[in-house]
């Protein structure tokens, strides 16, 4: 049978993406226009018309500020899950804030959906200085997997499967190596970068390399080529944002075409759980 890859989604409005982390802070973002709905409605379409399912993680802002929009994404049998902010520019974190935020999103994305989250990830800022304590808080939070987008550490994985932990696994967003440093395989910018051929040639020499699911990551701003011109922190992160906006959704067409793709938690918990029952029964049966 084909492996059946998993799809994660950074609920992102298009001032929210890495371009405009600096430029543009948290405190201003209900000062803006938001377009997120647009956004997430024409990937919504996209999904449903290639019967892909993916997890969508979400910041505490967007839960505060969108509950129908994540309700409309759960009804249409997709995951959520619990993302981290932090601004690029941050020297020092506040532990207390960021245990409380993940106790008191968790619950309320809960009740907003009607239904269990159990994954979190963590921005590229956090994630580089990620230790014992948050995975500890995690845990006792009743998260189950926690998903890093994070170049630097997932670069030490060849495969997306890193720890497991009392039932807790960190799951990475699968890469390959250039010169011994790791690139995403499927991210919002690599994606837009690259040949489709390319691409696709990438998922289909690690599913054949390492035996398993590639776990990619995109984000709900690339499927917006309407967005105001704004300025962004460097030309470079405008032009770098801004290139193949229109053809987006082409290519994910491509991609949803070829591979299959679902939820973090149908692929790598679900399943997992499913293999390791055969296991014991087979066990059983041989004693």
């Amino acid at each position: 049978m084909p492996i059946i890859n998993a799809l994660s989604i950074n609920v992102e409005d298009y001032f929210q993406a890495p371009a405009y982390q600096l430029t543009i802070k948290e405190r201003d973002w209900g000062l803006l226009s938001p377009r997120i709905e647009y956004a997430v409605d024409k990937l919504l379409l996209l999904l449903r018309d290639h019967h892909v399912t993916a997890t969508f993680f979400v910041y505490g802002w967007t839960i505060s500020h969108f509950p129908s929009m994540l309700k409309k994404i759960a009804e249409q049998g997709h995951e959520l899950a619990y993302r981290h902010y932090s601004p690029a520019d941050a020297q020092h974190f506040n532990q207390r804030k960021i245990i409380d935020d993940l106790n008191r999103y968790k619950v309320q994305l809960s009740q907003i959906i009607g239904r269990k989250v159990i994954g979190y990830r963590a921005d590229t800022t956090l994630c580089r200085s990620m230790n014992a304590w948050l995975e500890n808080e995690l845990v006792l939070a009743g998260y189950e997997y926690s998903s890093e987008n994070c170049v630097d550490r997932t670069a030490m994985h060849q495969n997306s499967v890193g720890s497991v932990l009392d039932g807790f696994q960190h799951l990475n967003v699968s890469t390959h190596n250039v010169l011994s440093h790791g690139y995403e395989i499927i991210s919002t910018n690599n994606i837009r970068l690259r040949k489709y051929e390319s691409s696709s040639k990438l998922v289909k020499n690690f599913i054949e390399v390492t035996k398993t699911p590639v776990l990619g990551s995109l984000s709900t701003w690339m499927m917006d080529n309407q967005q105001p011109n704004i300025r962004a922190d460097s030309l470079l992160k405008k032009w770098l944002h801004g290139y193949h906006l229109r053809e987006a959704p082409l290519i994910l067409h491509q991609l949803f075409s070829e591979y299959g793709w679902q939820t973090i938690s149908d692929v790598y918990l679900r399943k997992v759980l499913q293999i390791s029952s055969i296991h014991k029964r087979k066990g059983r049966c041989v004693s």
